[in-house]
């Protein structure tokens, strides 16, 4: 489908573009997520982290394996369940993270400022239709209660 190949294509610009200004790692998008994730719920277990990603626990493991390698996760004890570990990520992440937001925003202004008015207006009327799709996407992801 033609919009979503535009999507993608826009999506991956973007990121490409964000890392060269920033002079960012080219991790892969898996690993992207569970940082974002950990960020904004710190202290998950492994088989939350997995349930909330809707991933299998193997490929969690693999996952936190190379990002710990990396110096981005750490892994505790859970001070709840001794038997049990609970992920955080590190300020090296934190400071990754930062500066890909920044760097997006400065990517993408600077794209949207040498687009003609005429694409500008076009992108901003089709901006609420592109929520509802993602949206609706979004919601149509079933839930697994099994981790994987």
């Amino acid at each position: 489908m033609a919009v979503a190949d535009a999507v993608r294509a826009v999506s991956r610009a973007t990121v490409t573009a964000t890392r060269a200004s920033q002079g960012l790692p080219a991790l892969p998008e898996a690993q992207i997520a569970v940082l974002y994730t950990l960020r904004s719920s710190p202290s998950l277990t492994p088989a939350e982290l997995a349930q909330r990603l809707a991933l299998a626990r193997p490929t969690i493991s693999n996952l936190l394996r190379d990002l710990e390698a990396a110096g981005l996760v750490t892994r505790a004890r859970s001070a709840v369940d001794g038997r049990s570990v609970t992920l955080t990520i590190t300020e090296q992440a934190r400071v990754l993270q930062d500066a890909f937001q920044r760097g997006r925003g400065e990517v993408v202004t600077s794209a949207w400022a040498a687009l003609d008015d005429g694409d500008r207006t076009a992108l901003a009327a089709a901006t609420p239709s592109l929520r509802r799709l993602a949206d609706r996407l979004h919601d149509s992801i079933p839930l697994r209660g099994d981790g994987s």
